[in-house]
């Protein structure tokens, strides 16, 4: 058995380093709670405000710009994490590397800025949408400076966490008060642009201020390109089949499609980024430890997360499939009442893409296993452009919701497969009962509920009475380790 060498202030050491893990959750807490809170102040308001046409407008270029900003960055933001937290201790090196990314993603972008503008000649369905285009373009060239990972890399998750908040709440505002009419849609897509534009601004000024140093000897951008073509094989894939399917219905069915799907797939997307975000803040952590060896240590974070994962994915997977249609009413009326099968298919995703990324995202790629994921996302690639060409034309929005599911189902099966082999995965089973027990409280609790009220209410009280079982449970018969540190950690936090 692996026993720590024991070092004099080796106590004092792990002390501050779980000061600063603790510090940086609490940070990314909050911003995970402004990425909740704001989107659920906008969304609803826009998919009221706005018409479905308008909007599946949106949602459509929207999908061709993920794809020019994935192509432009190249595998950057997770490559320039791991080599940022490895070099941050020697300013002339990661200045160097700053530089040197930069000048591949700004070049890129540039070249897919014009690849997007000349688009609509070969894409008839992009005929009418050159305003769209163009706006677009502004984002694409300025997410090259925006150079997120170089925070993350020195772990500045207080500075992050700051300046996202101020920027969501100027778009927030802006939204609210510029967008008046279901017309305005060009107005709603430009505002997130701006900010876009404005966040890149503040952090280049920051890092020439505060970090660069004078770089010494050539720029040799080129020695980043193979393991940045790994990192990109798999971005690419997984996006391909995270996006596509937006693509594939413009194609093959209407914008009113588009919004039938996209709008159950971003009330996912903001349970399923919160997830990520929890997770975030240990990959230069991992990195720093796998470089040490330290499995034991992996092995606790790995299992950390599995279970944060499960305590705040598995109820909302519950809700989606019990409750759709009072959901999508509560957040964007009844205009879209026809997507509630949709966000029954599409509920699971958070926990799929959850736990894929604890496997994978937290622990293949800091440990140099990038390889690994692209296998897992070149067969989930192959089953979601099957299905998604096989199963839109026959029902249409249910069919992409369908694709995306058995894609994601794919991924982690594999990935899951290839990280048991190099690290012992461990289940929180007493929290699985933990959560079956209060979920199965909650559904009789909803069918007896279902007899007094309905909308709303109903989906309030349903989540209440979650709440309570939860709590009544890990007092009276559960006493959940990772629960009971949960709460003791929030506690100590105030």
């Amino acid at each position: 058995m692996y026993k720590q060498k024991y070092e004099p202030g080796h106590e004092i050491k792990e002390g501050i380093l779980e000061m600063s893990i603790r510090k940086s959750m609490l940070s990314n807490f909050i911003l995970t709670v402004s990425n909740i809170v704001f989107p659920l102040i906008t969304f609803p308001y826009t998919t009221r405000l706005l018409s479905s046409n308008g909007l599946g407008q949106v949602f459509y270029v929207e999908a061709f710009t993920k794809y020019f900003i994935l192509f432009s960055c190249l595998g950057i933001p997770a490559y320039g994490v791991r080599e940022i937290a490895k070099n941050r201790n020697n300013p002339g090196q990661y200045s160097k590397i700053v530089l040197e990314l930069i000048m591949i993603q700004a070049g890129l972008a540039l070249i897919f800025s014009l690849v997007f503008l000349s688009l609509p000649l070969w894409v008839p369905s992009l005929v009418g949408l050159s305003n769209l285009v163009k706006i677009s373009c502004l984002t694409i060239i300025s997410t090259s400076f925006l150079m997120e990972w170089f925070y993350q890399g020195f772990e500045q998750y207080t500075y992050i966490t700051t300046r996202t908040v101020i920027l969501k709440s100027i778009s927030v505002l802006s939204i609210l008060f510029l967008v008046k009419s279901q017309n305005d849609y060009i107005i709603y897509y430009s505002i997130p642009v701006a900010i876009s534009v404005l966040n890149a601004l503040i952090n280049l000024y920051r890092y020439l201020k505060n970090y660069h140093q004078k770089v010494s000897g050539r720029l040799s951008p080129l020695r980043h390109l193979k393991p940045l073509i790994v990192l990109f094989s798999i971005n690419v894939a997984v996006s391909v089949y995270t996006l596509l399917d937006t693509i594939i219905l413009g194609l093959l069915t209407s914008p009113v499609n588009i919004s039938l799907y996209n709008v159950p797939l971003r009330l996912v997307r903001i349970v399923w980024s919160v997830t990520a975000s929890l997770g975030v803040v240990f990959i230069p952590r991992i990195a720093d430890l796998h470089k040490k060896g330290d499995q034991a240590e992996i092995t606790k974070i790995i299992t950390q997360n599995f279970s944060i994962v499960l305590l705040f994915t598995a109820p909302f997977a519950f809700f989606c499939l019990l409750f759709p249609s009072e959901i999508l009413s509560f957040i964007s009326g009844n205009k879209y009442e026809h997507a509630s099968t949709c966000l029954r298919i599409l509920g699971p995703i958070p926990l799929i893409i959850g736990l894929c990324n604890v496997m994978g995202t937290q622990y293949l790629i800091p440990s140099g296993q990038e390889k690994q994921i692209l296998k897992a996302t070149v067969l989930g690639l192959i089953t979601s452009l099957a299905l998604n060409f096989l199963l839109i034309p026959l029902i249409k929005h249910n069919g992409a919701a369908i694709a995306s599911v058995s894609a994601e189902m794919v991924v982690v099966c594999y990935i899951f497969l290839a990280a048991r082999k190099l690290i012992p995965l461990r289940i929180d089973y007493n929290l699985i009962g933990l959560l079956l027990s209060a979920l199965t409280l909650t559904f009789i609790s909803s069918v007896l509920l279902k007899t007094v009220c309905k909308g709303s209410l109903l989906l309030f009280l349903s989540a209440l009475t979650f709440i309570i079982s939860i709590f009544t449970l890990q007092i009276s018969i559960f006493n959940n380790r990772f629960l009971t540190k949960l709460i003791q950690n929030s506690k100590r936090d105030e």
